[in-house]
């Protein structure tokens, strides 16, 4: 074909790829925290692990663990949030020992007659830096898998390895006898490739699928001491490595001290909830020595507690229906009061106690009437705990909108009146899903005025959203390049918890 010149001469098509939105934070997931280490914190790495089930965590840490009793209050919840969060807390010091280093062969395809076929098989394994070469191999004698193993191991036996048949798999495994990170095992040198290439059939490497590419291996390990942590300091290893939780719970009874100072330490963290549950009438009495009326009196609102004589893990019922909700959908924002807690026995409260326990804004499962229920719903110092819920929500929202309003533009968002609607538009997209959600409604504005928004106004969309002009911008934050800031007027919806109703008659 004679040579000719491109299209793009006469129509120039470029494709513009718009980059993705950062994703908003899941306001649904619930951390706890145990001091147990089961089957998963059998290392110095694992600083958690995510579970769907009820099974799943019982498999890892044992039916009767503490763990697993607390997972099940939570998955018992309907609706609840689809995932929990396992974390470690090393309370007290402990000495996790070496492990082995394995050699997990591919899946056999093999059949045991081929294998018998083999009277000089060989292959090479690198133990460590070291190259072991094992060859006169006869497996002719063998009638199971477990004998050609058996065969396998009676040539590497002299250099402390061990062959097995793992029936599960299907699969041989190759094992050091001694424990350790020196003893690694693999049948592939440093760029990958085989350490031996061949065709013969005597090759045992890929017959035993040992340098297939389904095969791995597990390194092993030196001993390790990992020292005792404070709450705190498991708390900040955590967030370092994964922050994508939301509630706190802590498997293990807590002093006075440790509950204020993990309080504060969440407190201080982003957007997050401690759950805790006492038993001790202490905890109700207004006086400042009580640990939960210092941290109502210091507004700390990021504490959710609940008032339980004989269930020490009955507040993860309560997060796991608290956490439920999901604010992409419509009305689907809840209050606390008047659920149920599946799992967890209501105990008949005295009017004190419940007085008390409002005073402080702890809450309580208990009967009214014949109903069990939750009352009141709050977090610690009386506000409620959709609210704080809520707007934790619609912060992170309006942030990721608002960057992701000024991240996915194809060319820049200009300091003008123009370009800041842009930005106010993004605002005012999150405070109509908080409207469909149910967490806003229409109401009377009664904060400060500011914008065309005057107090006693009533906000007919539950909210107002306004930014200045960028005329009476400073030259520095011009200079900056900085918007101005934009103002939200949000009525927050509410829920109706009590009523009276007058009856009057006539004879």
């Amino acid at each position: 074909m004679a040579t000719s010149l491109p299209l793009s001469e006469i129509i120039n098509v470029q494709l513009n790829v718009q980059p993705l939105a950062p994703s908003r934070r899941d306001f649904g997931v619930l951390n706890l925290m145990t001091p147990e280490a089961g089957q998963v914190f059998n290392d110095a790495h694992t600083l958690y692990a995510e579970y769907a089930n009820a099974n799943s965590v019982e498999q890892a840490f044992g039916s009767h663990s503490t763990t697993a009793q607390a997972a099940r209050l939570f998955f018992a919840q309907t609706p609840r949030p689809k995932r929990l969060v396992v974390s470690r807390w090393v309370r007290i010091k402990r000495t996790l020992a070496a492990t082995h280093s394995k050699l997990y062969g591919g899946p056999m395809t093999a059949t045991l007659e081929q294998l018998k076929a083999i009277s000089v098989g060989y292959f090479s394994i690198k133990v460590g830096s070291s190259l072991k070469n094992y060859s006169k191999i006869n497996l002719s004698s063998a009638n199971t898998h477990e004998e050609i193993a058996t065969l396998i191991t009676a040539k590497t036996s002299a250099d402390k390895l061990t062959v097995r048949w793992d029936s599960t798999g299907h699969r041989f495994i190759v094992e050091a006898d001694q424990a350790g990170a020196s003893r690694t095992l693999s049948l592939m040198n440093s760029d990958g490739q085989p350490l031996t290439v061949s065709s013969s059939p005597s090759y045992l490497g890929t017959l035993l699928k040992l340098d297939s590419a389904d095969a791995y291996s597990v390194a092993g390990t030196d001993a390790v001491t990992l020292e005792a942590q404070s709450l705190t300091e498991a708390l900040s290893q955590l967030e370092a490595r994964f922050n994508h939780w939301y509630a706190l719970n802590i498997l293990h009874p807590l002093t006075d001290v440790q509950i204020k100072e993990v309080a504060n330490w969440v407190l201080a963290a982003d957007k997050k909830i401690l759950g805790l549950t006492t038993s001790n009438p202490q905890h109700l009495e207004p006086n400042f020595l009580n640990v939960f009326k210092q941290l109502a009196d210091q507004k700390n609102e990021r504490v959710v507690a609940l008032y339980d004589k004989d269930n020490p893990h009955a507040v993860l019922s309560w997060l796991a229906r608290a956490l439920s909700v999901n604010f992409a959908g419509n009305n689907t924002t809840i209050t606390m009061k008047f659920k149920q807690l599946p799992g967890v026995t209501p105990h008949p409260l005295t009017l004190t106690e419940a007085s008390q326990c409002k005073a402080l804004g702890i809450n309580y499962y208990t009967y009214f009437d014949e109903t069990a229920m939750v009352a009141e719903g709050t977090v610690l110092g009386g506000r409620f705990f959709d609210e704080v819920h809520s707007l934790d929500w619609f912060v992170d929202a309006v942030q990721k909108e608002v960057i992701a309003t000024l991240h996915r533009s194809p060319t820049k968002i200009p300091l003008s009146d123009a370009g800041t609607h842009q930005l106010l538009a993004a605002v005012e997209s999150v405070c109509r899903e908080g409207v469909r959600n149910g967490a806003f409604a229409a109401g009377v504005w009664r904060g400060d005025p500011f914008g065309h928004c005057h107090t006693g106004e009533r906000l007919e969309e539950g909210f107002y959203v306004w930014v200045d002009t960028v005329d009476r911008l400073s030259s520095s934050d011009r200079e900056a390049r900085k918007a101005p800031p934009i103002q939200v007027a949000l009525k927050l919806a509410g829920a109706i918890h009590a009523a009276d109703i007058l009856v009057n008659f006539d004879r």
